[in-house]
């Protein structure tokens, strides 16, 4: 009966306990989020693109303009080392997709094909004509290929980092399920902060985006209906004629991967099959394993961009 009473006193410490924790939890995620959005300089604007807002930065001139976007679970600020040097000789528009960043949330569908009109909306309303280079990197690699093909009027060329690949589900090995999943849950506990212990401090802007319950939770819509993005990519059967393409892939050319490490060449083999999609194609190998190659190694992205901005 004594054992019986101090296990229910336990249960209801450790239950006190939990429910205290996750108060605190919220409440720091709350004032932490408020603290950031009024902690940092934002210098683009916000604009309406059907009843909800993207956050949108435009800044240098010249007669290219470079639009950049992101990859999944990523926002516009990811670029300030490329867009540093490219806003040097061209336009740059960079944006969070919506409910990321300092963008507002939107009632539609996280898919590519929204998210390319809604891209669309924006560029109207600054009515930028070109010529344009599209910069896309993973996942923003899928959205900047649909673009082309959906809007291809003014596009003048196209460079993917990293981009990801229509098949890659398919053919890339299974990532560790117990990772992958305890990545969601930190995804999931958003609203008491725990995002905020693990996300990197070396750019304070990129982890105060991050950091917000909305930014994570349309973090997992996203990948939610990547298959959907990726099959729509796959449906309109990419072919970009002699658009200028450069691809710029992390780690090195399939023939000189070992056929052991087969996510290396799997990934390789995907990146080279990327720039078949145009008969001007140009591919580029970092030589490091980063998928983040334009944080890591900007100056291959920037040359990249630069090469095929001269050239227009």
């Amino acid at each position: 009966m004594e054992t019986q009473r101090k296990g229910k006193f336990a249960l209801k410490i450790l239950s006190v306990s939990i429910v205290l924790l996750l108060l605190v939890g919220f409440v720091f995620q709350s004032y932490s989020t408020y603290v950031d959005s009024t902690s940092f300089d934002k210098c683009g604007e916000m604009i309406d693109v059907g009843g909800y807002s993207l956050y949108v930065e435009d800044i240098g001139t010249g007669k290219v303009t470079v639009i950049f976007d992101a990859g999944m679970g990523d926002d516009s600020s990811v670029w300030n080392k490329v867009v540093e040097e490219v806003s040097q000789f061209s336009r740059v528009i960079t944006y969070d997709r919506a409910g990321l960043g300092w963008s507002e949330e939107s009632p539609h569908d996280r898919d590519s094909k929204v998210i390319v009109a809604e891209l669309h909306s924006v560029l109207k309303d600054k009515d930028i004509s070109g010529p344009i280079i599209l910069v896309g990197h993973s996942f923003g690699g899928v959205n900047m290929q649909r673009y082309a093909l959906t809007y291809p009027e003014y596009i003048a060329a196209l460079v993917l980092v990293d981009s990801a690949h229509e098949d890659q589900i398919n053919k890339m090995p299974q990532t560790n399920y117990l990772q992958k999943y305890l990545f969601k849950f930190g995804m999931w506990a958003a609203p008491v902060g725990i995002p905020r212990l693990y996300l990197s401090n070396t750019n304070p802007e990129e982890k105060a985006k991050k950091s917000t319950t909305k930014h994570q939770y349309t973090s997992l819509d996203e990948a939610e209906y990547f298959p959907r993005s990726l099959s729509e990519l796959n449906e309109l059967t990419p072919n970009f004629g002699n658009l200028p393409l450069v691809v710029v892939a992390r780690n090195k050319a399939s023939s000189e991967i070992d056929n052991t490490k087969t996510r290396d060449l799997v990934w390789a083999t995907l990146q080279e099959d990327i720039a078949t999609r145009s008969t001007n194609s140009t591919i580029i190998f970092s030589g490091e394993r980063q998928h983040s190659i334009h944080k890591r190694q900007p100056e291959i992205v920037v040359g990249a961009i630069q090469k095929l901005a001269e050239k227009l």
